[in-house]
């Protein structure tokens, strides 16, 4: 046979103990590239798109009408970093007192955004740059009960009054509501006594619903 016809067959020799001699060797060095490869890219910085926890600190006489929006921001960190914000996520908390309108147009930068403790990625962007916050124009919330009463005490006697409930739910215009420091009672004049006093709740004028409308009054004696 001429030397030409055997140059095939030492080439596919070769090529055939490239890919099957030393296969255990050949298998480390290559899971050994892999691991390296992921060490590398888990140091170098990357940038990805993560969700924002939006968790506004509401006066307790707003009531959002809407879900809460969707936010995102772009951050910079390593790998392991930003996959800790899966367990511990960004969130924004952004103070809205009583006083703001029905619907509020609320911007938002960069420094809104809290990193969780702990984890190490700087917040390059925010979106949407403003949020549109909606709320309920009716309230409702506790407030507590007010003494108006003159209690006659004979004999010389001091008294602590309490009520029954101590505080009571209003509803109505949500700035109404948030106005509201306290429900008092009508201006009475009523004896001591052993056993619970029923007393209206001054309601006339306040614009608010109140529930209940009446409260037990229960007194406490001392020698005065």
């Amino acid at each position: 046979m001429s030397p030409t016809g055997r140059h095939p067959i030492g080439w596919r020799r070769h090529l055939t103990a490239a890919f099957t001699e030393h296969l255990a060797l050949k298998a480390s060095a290559v899971l050994v590239a892999v691991v390296l490869w992921f060490v590398v890219a888990a140091r170098e910085p990357t940038e990805e798109v993560v969700s924002v926890r939006f968790a506004p600190q509401l006066d307790s006489a707003l009531v959002l009408r809407d879900p809460n929006p969707v936010i995102r921001a772009l951050v910079i960190g390593r790998a392991n970093e930003i996959l800790k914000l899966s367990n511990a996520p960004l969130v924004i908390r952004r103070p809205i007192t009583s006083d703001a309108p029905d619907t509020l147009v609320l911007s938002l930068r960069t420094s809104d955004v809290e990193v969780p403790e702990g984890v190490e990625v700087i917040v390059r962007d925010v979106q949407p740059r403003s949020l549109t916050l909606r709320f309920e124009s009716i309230a409702s919330r506790a407030v507590p009960v007010h003494s108006a009463l003159l209690v006659r005490s004979p004999g010389g006697l001091s008294s602590v009054v309490r009520f029954d409930p101590e505080s009571v739910m209003v509803r109505g215009p949500r700035r109404t509501v948030a106005r509201l420091q306290w429900v008092s009672t009508i201006p009475d004049s009523i004896s001591i006594d052993t056993l619970p006093h029923l007393v209206d709740l001054d309601t006339a004028g306040l614009g608010v619903v109140v529930r209940p409308p009446q409260v037990k009054a229960i007194f406490g004696r001392g020698r005065s």
